[in-house]
């Protein structure tokens, strides 16, 4: 079944403590394995084997002044401090990704005839695991 956007959100946190970054308006989630080749003289197709596995993370949404509530006054103490963070990436009300990440890049937009955004980069700093919420 097909899963409407309008329910996701982007949360980050300490671990024990997470916080919703309000004005989110949409985030992506790209995970890799590398492919080692083990390919040898006289092979007829190529061979490879499973190496590392990776994850990045970005988001973009609408500008808040950071408050002690919100998630954005979180991520910019997190960015400014180089701390890592506990992501949770939302694809509906009950379902996540989550895991530890670095915020590898945090730019304002501040346009003269446009709302003032935010994107935010993040760099997983370990595994991502899904989370998956309760079957009613």
């Amino acid at each position: 079944m097909a899963v409407a956007g309008k329910n996701g959100r982007v949360e980050i946190g300490d671990g024990s403590n997470t916080k919703q970054i309000i004005g989110i308006k949409n985030w992506s989630l790209e995970l890799s394995l590398e492919t080692l080749e083990t390919t040898a003289l006289g092979d007829d197709w190529k061979k490879y084997i499973t190496g590392l596995k990776e994850w990045t993370a970005s988001s973009e949404g609408d500008y808040n002044v950071p408050q002690d509530t919100d998630g954005q006054e979180a991520l910019q103490q997190a960015f400014l401090s180089g701390s890592i963070v506990t992501l949770k990436l939302y694809v509906d009300a009950d379902n996540y990704y989550t895991g530890t990440a670095y915020i590898n890049s945090l730019s304002i937009e501040d346009p003269v005839d446009d709302v003032v955004s935010i994107s935010i980069e993040f760099t997983g700093a370990g595994e991502l695991t899904f989370e998956r919420g309760e079957v009613l």
